[in-house]
This record gives structure tokens, C-alpha cells and sequence, in this order.
């Protein structure tokens, strides 16, 4: 299966003989950042079938065989190549970084599938809140199988707060909230005003939603 994107990838001869070092995902993420759309096709070929074995996992439950999970994946790495390449990612810089975005582009794609099977069930569709995001989409993700791509992401959307606060405070707020504290709990314990730790949290659902819509 072809790399999906929007133009024929072509076939060179001098990418084909990069050596391995050279091939990495690393050094085909700066290639792709730099507009080489070759480097596509060198990702898709490393990290497909891993991205469409954790989508099968979370699309067991889909009940419509117009839409499969090589059909999310695809989409996934579509709008992943077209974001690095459109400068959105600047700093995408490795493979584990690369692999964050394909994953939450997955799991956001297989989410919005299952709740538009769901408003079909339902006689008006009632849109989740952003307030229940990050705790159903956890929860959602929390099963046996998953606990290594649950790792993987958790990290990610903490690495999301780390760049927009290198002193760690969001990321603390956020894992006691996540826990299941209070907004006066974790006031009282950052010894700090109820309304201070409410800004914060909204601040971080704002960033959270960022990475997963």
C-alpha cells in the first residue's frame, strides 16, 4: 500500500542508498520538515504497520464496515505529513515525537468515529463538553492492552504543559487534577487562590485540546 498523501512519491535512487544512519526516522522527519516528500514514503514503510496495529486495538468496536482502521491510519498520516510539511510541527525532532502526533491523530479520528455512530443512535446529538475531555479520553484508553500507548501519550500531552511552562507548575496541577483532586485541594496545597488554580486548569484543557482536536 502506497504512502497516502497529496502527490505521486517518487522513487530515488539516491534516498535508497542513504545508509542506515542516514534512513532513520529522525533524519527522514528533518527531510520532510525540509519539504522532501520521499521522506514520507521512508516513514510510512517504518511506522505503518505499527500505527495500524495499536488503531485495530482501539477500532474493535467499530460497527460500520464502510470505515475501517487502515482508513484511520491513512488519514492519519496524511494529516500528520501535511501539518510537518506545512511547518506546523517546528519542533518535531525525533521519532518518538513523530510517532505522539500519528498516535493522537489516530485516536482523535477513531473518537470522532464513534461519536458519530453514536449521535446516529441518538435523536439529538449532544456534543462531548470540553470539561470531560481529558478524563474520557484517558479512561477510554485505559485497558491491559493499551497501557504502553496510554504511557506514551500521557507523556506527550505533559511534554505539551513542560513547553508552555518550564516550571513544571502546569504539569503538577494537571497530574493532581487527573488524580481526582479538587480545585481547592490543589489551591490549598500550592498554597495559592482558588481562582489562580482555576485559570490554570482551563489553561491546560486549552492546551490539551489543542493537541488531541
Amino acid at each position: 500500500m502506497a504512502a497516502p498523501f497529496l502527490t505521486p512519491i517518487p522513487d530515488h535512487s539516491e534516498s535508497r542508498n542513504m545508509n542506515q544512519d542516514q534512513g532513520s526516522i529522525t533524519q527522514w522527519v528533518k527531510l520532510l520538515q525540509a519539504g522532501e516528500r520521499n521522506a514520507a514514503s521512508q516513514i510510512w514503510n517504518r511506522l505503518y504497520p505499527k500505527l495500524l496495529k495499536t488503531a485495530s486495538r482501539h477500532f474493535r468496536r467499530n460497527s460500520d464496515p464502510a470505515t475501517s482502521a487502515e482508513d484511520i491510519v491513512q488519514s492519519s498520516f496524511r494529516n500528520v505529513f501535511q501539518g510537518v510539511i506545512g511547518g506546523k510541527h517546528p519542533r518535531l525532532a525525533n521519532r518518538d515525537e513523530l510517532w505522539n502526533l500519528l498516535f493522537v491523530s489516530a485516536i482523535n479520528r477513531i473518537r470522532s468515529h464513534y461519536r458519530a455512530l453514536n449521535a446516529q443512535k441518538r435523536p439529538v446529538y449532544h456534543r462531548e463538553p470540553l470539561e470531560a475531555l481529558d478524563e474520557s479520553l484517558l479512561a477510554e484508553l485505559m485497558n491491559p492492552e493499551a497501557l504502553v500507548d496510554l504511557s506514551d501519550f500521557v507523556e506527550y500531552l505533559f511534554r505539551r504543559l513542560d513547553q508552555e511552562d518550564p516550571s513544571g507548575e502546569l504539569r503538577r496541577i494537571a497530574s493532581m487534577h487527573l488524580d481526582g483532586h479538587s480545585s481547592a485541594w490543589i489551591a490549598k496545597t500550592l498554597r495559592q487562590r482558588k481562582y489562580k488554580v482555576l485559570q490554570k486548569i482551563h489553561w491546560i484543557r486549552i492546551l490539551w485540546e489543542e493537541c488531541v482536536y
